[in-house]
């Protein structure tokens, strides 16, 4: 289960920029083409050449904010960078100073979409083929640039003229939520997140790299394959289990199947080392090259593409160009050597024709080896299915778990008819328990975005349902798992939050998964006659005052700390804390077990009536 869990509403179809508005007078916008909970895309016009361009936004109620902007930045400045034909090229990112807005503007693509592609049927063997190599070429490159794509599905890859040869990937996560990670539970849950990889809910150390976007290329391509998704589970708990085994996939042609069981392994360390061993696996694919040349296409790069047949950048598995004969030395007359009859066998032929057919043996024991460590491992996922069978011993039913979400969920179709008064006030005075804390980021429906601190997601199921059948719509719900020992803070919030002004302390950092010895940045804002305190609470429920690091600079106060951690990343939790004087209780130092401190310090803001402001970050540690 992953540490951030994402509760998705269904996109608003209504505009927040009216037809004809002009950002920075650069680019007009036009119309709204996509919606999502973090922000919407348009189709607009670049003002001084009449070109067609895609305008992302993110929502004005969360352009303060700053999480949510510093991920729009840094993902709109990487992808600036990246040069690919198989991926939407990105041109700049801009802030329009009347309306306040950041927007990226970014290639216009007129197109279908392949899940709307596969609603006709299957894509046949060699189109498969095709995909897979235009889709690998992409993320390889966006790989070796330290990109993740996060959300490999057939709702983020267009088909430009419905040609799958021209097929580009579409959003990287910017108008996603400010975590890096995540998942759908609740409305949506067994949408388009279907694709996600076994780390993307916390299994196996919970850690994303480039090999989760190669399990979801694989669960696409076997959709692509069999022409609906494959059967991932409609349940959190059936899509965690599903993801403990590769998946069926009978009745998928036998030439693909064992590149989609390397693609689909639970497992990252047994999969593919990357995209270009994965395209290497193809029937007819050869070993993945040396690269010779850098990830960003220069002009050089490009015409050199064109000239071996428009493979840009990545050179995946195909028949190599045949190298050019050598040049006579200078002043030396050219022999015309006799002609060989046609069809008449040479040595070199031979050669080349000995060489293709060892590599079809080869590529044929391969197969046959997966097929059968496939069958293998069914049949050993079978015994294990029949001996847990065999231990199960029948039980009085105790009724309805009293956690559990209700049965009956508000439509998301309903109209919102809340205000955003309501929604706040909801938030405020819902009782989910011990460990559970939700604030309202944005509060005007029916973009309304909650931020989430808990145990376990199940709570969380139960305050989405009581919000869609209390307010009429869904909110988008980002949970920040944390562990037992963190509860205290938990619960500190709950019982704090509400009584702070929220607006006098905003907390920022650079990074939500460090490794162990990296750094982590971030800022501290609040007013210039304000003191601030900040803390760090570990995973384990020690509490350290890292006060003495932050380096203040009129309303704002910056930090950066080197930390150490060990095994899978676990969560971390920053508390910022605003106040007119240095707070007592933190004059020791050191550190202290959260129960004991944070009480400590609740005490001590009950006391003094003057306002404090609270913010809380969150990131994991690990090895």
């Amino acid at each position: 289960m992953t540490q951030e869990t994402v509760f998705l509403p269904q996109p608003s179809s209504r505009a927040f920029i009216p037809s004809g508005t002009r950002l920075n007078d650069t680019y007009v916008i036009h119309n709204l083409i996509a919606a999502g909970g973090m922000g919407e895309v348009y189709k607009g016009e670049a003002l001084g050449t009449g070109d067609a361009v895609a305008i992302k936004v993110i929502k004005p109620e969360l352009a303060r904010n700053a999480a949510a902007l510093a991920l729009f930045r840094r993902e709109a400045s990487a992808l600036h960078n990246l040069h690919h034909e198989a991926i939407v090229r990105y041109f700049v990112f801009s802030v329009d100073p009347k309306l306040e807005l950041p927007y990226l503007a970014m290639e216009f693509v007129d197109g279908e979409m392949l899940s709307e592609r596969l609603k006709t049927g299957p894509l046949d063997t060699p189109t498969l083929s095709l995909l897979l190599r235009r889709l690998a070429a992409g993320l390889q490159a966006a790989h070796e640039l330290g990109i993740i794509h996060r959300d490999v599905s057939p709702d983020n890859v267009i088909l430009p003229g419905g040609n799958v040869a021209r097929a580009k990937l579409i959003d990287f996560g910017i108008a996603r939520a400010p975590s890096q990670t995540g998942t759908v539970i609740g409305g949506g849950f067994a949408g388009k997140y279907a694709y996600v990889s076994p780390e993307q809910l916390g299994l196996h150390g919970g850690e994303v790299t480039p090999k989760s976007d190669i399990y979801s290329l694989g669960l696409l391509l076997a959709h692509a394959a069999r022409g609906e998704a494959l059967d991932m589970g409609s349940s959190h708990v059936e899509v965690v289990e599903k993801r403990r085994r590769v998946p069926d996939l009978a009745g998928i042609d036998e030439r693909i199947r064992p590149v989609l069981t390397a693609m689909l392994q639970p497992h990252a360390k047994d999969r593919p080392a990357d995209m270009a061993a994965v395209a290497a696996l193809l029937p007819g694919g050869e070993p993945p090259r040396r690269r010779l040349g850098p990830v960003l296409a220069g002009a050089a790069g490009l015409a050199a593409a064109a000239a071996l047949g428009g493979a840009a950048v990545l050179m995946l598995p195909g028949r190599a160009p045949s190298p050019p004969p050598a040049a006579e030395p200078p002043g030396k007359t050219a022999r015309v050597q006799p002609s060989t009859p046609a069809g008449a066998p040479t040595d070199d032929g031979a050669a080349r024709q000995a060489a293709q057919d060892r590599a079809a043996q080869e590529r044929a024991a391969q197969e046959r080896a997966a097929q059968e460590r496939a069958a293998r491992e069914r049949a050993t996922q079978d015994r294990q299915s029949q001996e847990q069978k065999s231990t199960i011993v029948p039980l009085p039913d105790p009724g309805p778990d009293p956690e559990e979400a209700p049965a009956t969920r508000a439509e998301p179709s309903r109209t919102a008819t809340a205000n955003a008064d309501q929604v706040e006030r909801f938030v405020r005075n819902y009782d989910g328990g011990e460990c559970f804390f939700v604030t309202a980021v944005s509060a005007q429906p029916p973009n309304v975005t909650v931020d989430a601190y808990g145990v376990s997601p199940r709570p969380f199921m139960t305050f989405d349902a009581a919000f869609q059948n209390g307010l009429g719509f869904e909110p988008h719900i980002t949970l920040h798992q944390v562990t037992d020992a963190q509860c205290p803070l938990v619960e500190f919030l709950a019982r704090q939050f509400p009584l702070r002004d929220a607006r006098a302390a905003t907390l920022a950092v650079t990074s939500d998964l460090l490794h162990s010895g990296e750094e982590l940045s971030g800022t501290v804002e609040t007013g210039a006659d304000r003191s601030i305190e900040l803390l760090l609470v570990s995973d384990d429920g020690r509490v350290s005052n890292l006060s003495r690091s932050l380096r203040r600079n009129g309303d704002t106060a910056r930090f950066t700390l080197k930390l150490e951690g060990s095994g899978v990343p676990k969560p971390q939790l920053l508390l910022a804390l605003t106040s007119q004087k240095p707070l007592s209780s933190l004059r020791g130092g050191g550190t202290a077990r959260a129960g004991q401190i944070l009480r400590q310090i609740g005490d001590e803001l009950d006391r003094d009536p003057r306002p404090a402001g609270i913010a809380i970050g969150y990131f994991k540690l690990g090895s």
